[in-house]
């Protein structure tokens, strides 16, 4: 199956170059869905387009790539920034996209990107291991967390608090999204662009206040507007 790509950049040339190399070399790997000089109008389709792959530039005017990254991060799709600048390229690793390529792009790099996020879209749980346990990095190491000790998640910028059965806390230096994406989706579900839970530490849903999810440790979470209904199914096929 094909990756659904699609491409933002201010510079009109940049996403002709982009575009080209695409379909001249990975045309049987890559769907390009569209492509925007304007951060505000590629945002707004990436809502409804919802792309596999979504190479950003990372400096532009209004919007830059790096906040526009904020403010997708309930969206699946994974982020290869682009740009001409080294010290540009840092900051976008330290925000757990799945890559980055400088400019002007060279076809061994974008070889290795479009192999790296088909892996990751094949295979959701490469970095998971066979236990059921998840490797997080904290400020002293590596410590692995099995799945059902881990009640939510909530986001903190590039960080997130894992809220762990015990009433332990611990802070984590991965985005909600990283997590999101390693862990396995039949138990763990996005309910506000904040928040990802355990569905098996439900203990009550709430109704008050627009619904929220009253968890095992007696954390109540807030619900989305859009995630209501799909709580509400996995309830009563629980019951």
């Amino acid at each position: 199956m094909k990756l659904k790509v699609a491409i933002i950049d201010d510079e009109k040339h940049a996403i002709d170059t982009l575009t080209y190399d695409l379909l001249e070399n990975h045309s049987d790997e890559v769907e390009i869905l569209f492509s925007s000089t304007s951060p505000v109008e590629g945002l707004k389709k990436l809502h409804t387009e919802r792309p596999d792959l979504l190479f950003l530039d990372v400096d532009m005017p209004g919007l830059s790539g790096l906040d526009l990254v904020e403010l997708m991060q309930d969206l699946p799709t994974r982020v290869v920034f682009t740009t001409a600048h080294l010290e540009y390229a840092v900051k976008a690793v330290e925000t757990m996209a799945s890559g980055y390529l400088l400019k002007p792009v060279q076809p061994d790099d974008l070889q290795r990107i479009i192999e790296k996020v088909k892996a990751e879209k094949q295979n959701k749980t490469t970095n998971q291991t066979v236990s059921g346990k998840i490797p997080v990095p904290d400020a002293n190491g590596i410590e692995l967390i099995p799945w059902d000790e881990i009640i939510y998640c909530k986001s903190d910028s590039n960080y997130c608090e894992l809220n762990l059965t015990g009433n332990r806390r611990i802070v984590a230096s991965k985005t909600l999204k990283y997590l999101e994406s390693i862990l396995p989706s039949s138990q763990f579900y996005r309910v506000h662009k904040s928040y990802l839970v355990n569905l098996h530490h439900i203990k009550k849903y709430l109704k008050r206040d627009g619904g929220g999810l009253l968890m095992t440790n007696n954390d109540v979470i807030p619900l989305s507007r859009n995630s209501r209904d799909e709580i509400m199914k996995f309830i009563q096929m629980n019951l």
